[in-house]
């Protein structure tokens, strides 16, 4: 896949499936983006989180 097919794909993915505004998506990080492109995946049921976490694993019993 080119840059060209890549950068297209995520565009679309931002703009129409993300329901982005053209500047939102284009002024966000790389990174931002694609981590909240797991998320919309993830709600959606298309991929499962990597590790899943409670509130208990993140904060210890006696607090």
């Amino acid at each position: 896949m080119t840059d060209a097919e890549t950068f297209t794909r995520l565009y679309y993915y931002g703009r129409v499936q993300m329901g982005m505004g053209e500047n939102e998506f284009w002024l966000m990080p790389i990174g931002l983006f694609l981590d909240l492109w797991a998320c919309h995946k993830q709600f959606l049921g298309l991929e499962k989180a990597v590790r899943e976490q409670t509130i208990d694993d993140i904060i210890g019993a006696g607090i």
